[in-house]
């Protein structure tokens, strides 16, 4: 069997366990990724929220503009501002429950 090909067992059900080379093994306590995704959606993102138009971040200006709109009546914006401010509100969902009993007789 060459090292490519899975290890099954007779009934061609996976062998459990990395049998592999322990050379390349992790280690116990090792983290695959120890400092997560470089460059993420979300970093770069930030990055340029982060960088400074006229004498205010992008953020800043996005921020005031959102509460522009809030304050215009915009009820997404007033909405998103409360989400933002005090937190979700929370749902909540009537539930009930009949059961139908069947009389056989």
């Amino acid at each position: 069997m060459s090292e490519s090909e899975v290890k099954r067992t007779a009934n061609g059900q996976f062998i459990s366990g990395h049998s592999g080379n322990p050379a390349t093994r992790f280690k116990p306590g090792n983290n695959a990724n120890p400092n997560g995704r470089r460059n993420s959606a979300k970093d770069i993102l930030n990055e340029l929220l982060d960088t400074p138009k006229k004498d205010k971040t992008r953020r800043e200006t996005i921020m005031n503009k959102l509460l522009m709109m809030a304050e215009h009546g915009n009820l997404n914006a007033i909405k998103e501002v409360l989400d933002r401010t005090d937190g979700k509100s929370r749902e909540y969902i009537e539930q009930r429950i009949t059961r139908d009993e069947v009389i056989i007789e």
